[in-house]
């Protein structure tokens, strides 16, 4: 039955159907179980027990007690009125101006992808994170670049992800000096897997132990009401989780959530065109599926890789980095769409400045090559490699109008 109304939805003109729009989208809800309120907002109780834990986490994200340079900390790249991104292609981690807001100087330096909203990232189908993957939970274990997350003492893979920019050199470590190098830096950074997370132990037993100010003496408070007296960066990673999916009670409810509850004046008609398009003919739903629009799988778009990348010759070969295969070279994971208009730029590298942007990419990325500034001429000459590793998934969109291209972007807009 399912697929009778998939291929119904994919092959029949609008007005060759019997049933008006409404009852077209009815059908798209109950195919794809789209029923109830999405869990992306869903706001959760709080056990007595978890709110100490609650309040350390809202200490170490807006504070920088664990920058090694007392210059970052995760509300610079999560910013409220930017839906929990930063706004910028991308991210800006240590050398901030600590003495005018943190903000961003030449010295800064670059973390050559874009910011993720955090909204939605505690949801129970969230099971992997980053651009390339590198936490995921699965069959019982979550696998990270510093071991299992729960034989270290995290209690779910976000917790994992929260602490990662926390072991890393760019992000929160500090800057390498011959002179001046930082304790976090000098002790976390040449280490690797467990031994990673336990020189992290070190660093953070030596900042509660023997730094004395106003936030780090609420933090040592938080712990202690959570009968947790020596804390770890397991206990870090729980906390940060805690916070980060208490932010999801400001996740405001969109139309399309609200559509999908009854409300069938929450769309326009131009949206509920757009939605059809959606999880029609234009395939999105082919990667972006379940309520948080993700398959969490891997795909290339053949996105130029601009100036700036994690490896040398600022390349960023996204999963592969992860995985080490070659058939995972420049594939990046499936991007929710949970006020998605509300983060641009888009892209792992936030190329795109417009939701029509990348989605004409994704449709044929001729006419953006077409105008595209090369960042030098490797990339110019190298890009074919890239341009090749394209998902034959995109081969199948049927877009053919600028008013199906309107109807799909007022749709998402909807998101």
């Amino acid at each position: 039955m399912k697929r009778l109304l998939y291929w119904l939805l994919l092959l029949a003109p609008f007005k060759a159907l019997a049933i008006d729009i409404d009852q077209q989208l009815d059908l798209v809800i109950k195919l794809y179980g789209l029923s109830s309120l999405p869990a992306s907002c869903q706001p959760k109780p709080l056990s007595s027990e978890k709110a100490p834990l609650l309040e350390a986490g809202e200490i170490l994200f807006n504070s920088s007690i664990l920058s090694g340079d007392n210059d970052t900390s995760c509300s610079v790249c999560h910013l409220n009125d930017k839906h929990l991104t930063d706004g910028l292609p991308i991210a800006a981690g240590i050398g901030r101006d600590s003495a005018h807001g943190n903000a961003i100087t030449s010295s800064t330096v670059l973390v050559p992808r874009n910011a993720f909203t955090l909204f939605g990232r505690d949801s129970p189908e969230f099971n992997t994170f980053f651009w390339d993957g590198k936490v995921l939970e699965q069959d019982g274990e979550i696998y990270s670049p510093i071991g299992n997350g729960y034989k270290l003492g995290f209690e779910s893979a976000l917790a994992v992800a929260a602490i990662l920019p926390l072991l890393a050199r760019d992000e929160f470590l500090g800057k390498q000096s011959y002179f001046d190098s930082t304790a976090h830096f000098d002790s976390i950074n040449e280490q690797y897997y467990d031994s990673k997370f336990q020189a992290a132990n070190g660093v953070i037993s030596n900042i509660l132990a023997n730094q004395d100010d106003a936030n780090i003496n609420a933090l040592k408070a938080a712990f202690t009401k959570a009968e947790i007296y020596s804390p770890t960066l397991a206990d870090v990673g729980n906390a940060l989780a805690s916070f980060i999916g208490k932010l999801n009670d400001a996740c405001p409810i969109s139309s399309w959530e609200s559509y999908i509850q009854g409300n069938t004046d929450a769309l326009s008609e131009e949206q509920k065109r757009g939605a059809i398009i959606f999880f029609g003919k234009g395939r999105c739903s082919g990667c972006h599926t379940t309520n948080l629009f993700s398959d969490f799988q891997y795909h290339s778009l053949g996105v130029p890789q601009g100036q700036f990348g994690p490896y040398i010759h600022s390349q960023d070969v996204g999963r592969a980095g992860v995985t080490y295969l070659p058939e995972d070279r420049y594939k990046f994971r499936t991007p929710p769409l949970i006020g998605v208009s509300l983060t641009a730029p888009y892209g792992h590298n936030g190329m795109f400045a417009g939701l029509r942007d990348i989605v004409q990419f994704h449709i044929n990325p001729i006419p953006f090559l077409s105008t595209y500034q090369w960042s030098g001429e490797r990339e110019r000459l190298t890009y074919g490699k890239l341009l090749s590793s394209r998902s034959p998934m995109l081969g199948y969109i049927t877009i053919e109008s600028e008013e199906e291209l309107d109807a799909l972007i007022a749709y998402l807009e909807a998101l």
